[in-house]
């Protein structure tokens, strides 16, 4: 696998022409700030390193590699000799996201009615959380990662850093959940142990702790691997929760195929409400790989034929996760 393989009335005319000069004048700030998100210092040491391995470390929930090929720099984990990639950032370009799915993960943007704060569980490279800082400045972004090595590594060979508007918290998904009070309008869910997602992150319990903190109108996105009986027991769970679920994926791009999942608890949106939504969106932050590009691959009734609810009691994760499902005509 290649490394790119894993946005009148007068006086009403005035007060408008304002509101949308103060506007644009806040993120015009905004994207000066978004500047601040990367360590160009350690990019730049990054692209002058060879192409290879670029660091092994050991902690006490990973073992993960840096490895870079020409301008690309992943982290990755191996599972019995076999290598996975779970973040790829452009070391040139900090507005690229050379990993598919993370493009997908856009299409969470388009559900809730405003979107001022969001909570990624799992930090990986922070490309996807760059990304989103970059091109979203008025909007904070909270990343809570489990292992302090991964964002140790984030800092040193990627050169990410927090500022006002994006925090890295070291703490497990579901404690920072079950201990905060915060509503999001949107929580993307992109979390992985060596091989997987952690079970404890997949249970109806916790999508009942997520529906929770949801602000009104917010919605949950999460990173599933859309080829195992894990990936229809996770679409069971998510609807035994949330009455609207959409999945978004490519089958073009690899037969180890990424899905998306976007949960929410309100009706819906038509097609015609998605491109609305996404327009808005884009007119507002013009994003490097539009959501309205996205929503010609929704699916409202992805088939969770032999998936099974997975609770806090009955979750074998480590068996689904490698047990295939039958291969999809396309």
């Amino acid at each position: 696998m290649s490394f790119a393989t894993i946005s009148r009335h007068p006086l009403r005319k005035t007060a408008t022409f304002v509101a949308v000069a103060l506007s644009a004048l806040a993120l015009a700030a905004g994207r000066a700030e978004a500047d601040d998100l990367i360590d160009g210092s350690v990019r730049a040491h990054m692209l002058a390193h060879k192409d290879g391995r670029v660091a092994h470390l050991e902690s006490e929930y990973n073992d993960v590699f840096v490895e870079k090929r020409g301008p690309l720099l992943a982290l990755t984990t191996r599972v019995r000799n076999e290598k996975f990639f779970h973040s790829i950032v452009n070391l040139t370009d900090p507005d690229d996201m050379p990993a598919p799915y993370t493009r997908l993960m856009t299409a969470g943007l388009l559900y809730p009615p405003s979107i001022r704060h969001i909570l990624m569980v799992g930090l990986g490279a922070g490309s996807i959380s760059t990304y989103l800082g970059r091109a979203m400045p008025d909007v904070q972004i909270d990343v809570v990662e489990l292992d302090p090595g991964v964002i140790a590594a984030g800092r040193k060979y990627f050169g990410l850093k927090e500022t006002d508007k994006i925090h890295l918290i070291e703490s497990d998904g579901r404690v920072y959940l079950n201990r905060s009070k915060e509503r999001y309008d949107l929580i993307i869910l992109d979390a992985f142990r060596e091989l997987g997602i952690p079970f404890h992150l997949l249970t109806r319990e916790f999508f009942e702790l997520i529906k929770n903190r949801l602000a009104p109108g917010g919605a949950v996105a999460s990173n599933l691997a859309a080829t195992t009986k894990l990936y229809v027991s996770a679409l069971v769970t998510l609807r035994a929760v949330f009455p609207t679920l959409d999945t978004y994926s490519d089958w073009k791009e690899t037969d180890e195929r990424q899905s998306i999942a976007v949960a929410t608890l309100s009706p819906r949106p038509s097609a015609d409400e998605l491109k609305q939504r996404a327009q808005a969106l884009e007119r507002h932050y013009h994003f490097r790989y539009p959501p309205q590009g996205y929503v010609g691959r929704r699916v409202t009734d992805e088939n969770a034929d032999g998936g099974e609810l997975l609770t806090d009691d009955f979750a074998p994760v480590n068996l689904y996760e490698t047990e295939p499902l039958p291969k999809k005509k396309r």
